[in-house]
């Protein structure tokens, strides 16, 4: 019989693919959860998105409704296919979070790109199971591409810097023409133009790439944010909100809520996500990570990466609730610092494949310690914590899961273009004043709302919340 070796065992031949395997299915898991269970309502982002898609259209596209445009065009889609829901409103960051992940793992295992395999499974494993991950994967809003865009932006980059051909190039600058609408995104670019001029040989690539690619390259830029300029044209104001510039700011204060964000257990710091955003055991890795990227200084990676945090901390201490954006460079810093512990430990047995092996094991243990806090963290912070969970309405679950379709809804002012949605999908109809013989009423309404004496409280719809549970009245005439 002759001597097995590691390599012979089917579970190490085919150890990518099943780790692939979990990963996808720990990841279907994780946003059924979320998407039924946790948090289980809508933040006031979300609500407001859902208002802009709802009413986009191209005859009054040259203006603020141009702003995040390419996804309130999918959030539209969503809706106008399955109605008016929390899921139709989650449906394209679900989507996009999904493609997100499925290109980290092209970039780590497949391609090559920035990372070896040996550490794909491990990273994409840490970037799903963060808390901070799951909620901007099931959030229905444009956070989402703050994800999408870098990784996509670096595998195409790094793609056509590995063999320059055109149609590489089309699709790095498509996706860098869609990024400017929206708001942030601009920065990532400024990011990569910025490592462009300060690497030497990314420098000698654009400059060697011939003017047959890059004039309809340029074309192909100007034309899809055209419309953008356009829009800034009528409306400067839109620059404003594109590069994501407060009316006001203090230094100080931005800067202390900076730090609780990134590392201070306190309340839900933006729109109901909950810090620290940065899991404490990560931080370790994150230093590790910070160590490579400054000790392989000259790299294009190392560059990108201390441009592009050095230019989003920036923005952050400007306006603290852009801290969405830094999830991407925070990832890449844990899976740099991951990959660099697992190739000092290679190459201490560059010959011995059983120490190769188990010395994964150390490392798998801390990185399967993080997906059981960040599931633990997430799913009971979202589930049961009432500061968290007082961001979130559920209004619109209880609206269609406790009454018919025979709806006549009369809603507050700023709740009207909401709830308009549902009207035009023949699901409600919104009154001003009491006139039929039942008709639900919206707490904020019926708090300022003179009742007829002939009208009387038939049933009060509640939430499962502690504080403000009574959330619409059905009133009834007689």
């Amino acid at each position: 019989m002759k001597n097995l070796k590691i390599s012979d065992f089917w579970i190490y031949k085919f150890r990518y693919q099943i780790g692939i395997g979990i990963i996808s299915l720990s990841y279907l898991a994780i946003i059924i959860y979320t998407l039924l269970f946790a948090p289980n309502g809508l933040t006031a982002g979300e609500i407001e998105s859902t208002k802009n898609a709802a009413s986009l259209n191209f005859s009054n596209i040259f203006s603020k409704n141009i702003i995040d445009f390419p996804f309130r065009f999918l959030q539209k889609i969503s809706i106008d296919i399955f109605g008016l829901s929390n899921f139709a409103i989650k449906l394209p960051s679900v989507l996009i979070s999904l493609i997100s992940l499925i290109s980290l793992i092209f970039i780590t295992k497949i391609s090559g790109v920035w990372f070896s395999k040996r550490t794909s499974v491990l990273a994409s494993i840490i970037a799903i199971t963060s808390s901070q991950f799951f909620f901007i994967a099931q959030n229905g809003t444009s956070e989402i591409l703050y994800i999408f865009y870098p990784i996509l932006l670096i595998w195409s980059g790094s793609e056509f810097l590995k063999e320059p051909k055109k149609h590489q190039i089309f699709a790095l600058i498509s996706i860098l023409g869609l990024s400017f609408y929206t708001p942030l995104s601009s920065y990532i670019a400024l990011a990569f133009l910025l490592t462009i001029l300060a690497h030497p040989h990314l420098r000698f690539i654009i400059k060697k790439t011939p003017k047959s690619q890059k004039i309809p390259a340029i074309s192909l830029f100007i034309a899809i944010i055209l419309p953008l300029l356009i829009s800034i044209v009528f409306d400067f104001s839109i620059l404003k909100i594109i590069f994501g510039i407060p009316n006001s700011f203090n230094l100080f204060e931005n800067l202390k809520s900076l730090i609780l964000a990134l590392f201070g257990f306190s309340n839900p710091i933006s729109n109901g996500m909950i810090s620290p955003i940065v899991n404490p055991a990560t931080v370790i890795l994150i230093a590790i990570g910070l160590y490579f990227i400054i000790i392989e200084k000259h790299s294009a990676k190392s560059y990108l990466i201390n441009i592009w945090t050095v230019i989003l901390l920036f923005v952050c201490l400007i306006n603290p609730a852009t801290i969405t954006i830094l999830f991407t460079p925070i990832l890449i810093l844990t899976i740099t610092g991951l990959q660099g512990l697992i190739d000092t430990w290679y190459a201490l047995f560059p010959k011995n494949p059983y120490a190769r092996f188990f010395g994964l094991i150390p490392t798998s243990i801390f990185v399967f310690n993080l997906l059981i806090t960040n599931l633990s963290v997430f799913a009971l912070s979202y589930r049961y914590s009432p500061q968290p969970l007082s961001a979130f309405s559920q209004d619109l679950n209880i609206l269609l899961e406790k009454t018919d379709s025979n709806r006549i809804l009369i809603v507050s002012k700023n709740e009207e273009e909401f709830y308009k949605t549902l009207e035009k999908q023949g699901k409600a109809k919104i009154k001003y004043k009491l006139e039929d013989a039942e008709v639900i009423v919206s707490k904020e309404t019926y708090e300022n709302l003179k009742i007829p004496a002939n009208y009387s409280v038939k049933k009060i719809l509640v939430s499962n919340r502690k504080n403000n549970a009574d959330r619409f009245y059905i009133l009834s005439r007689g």
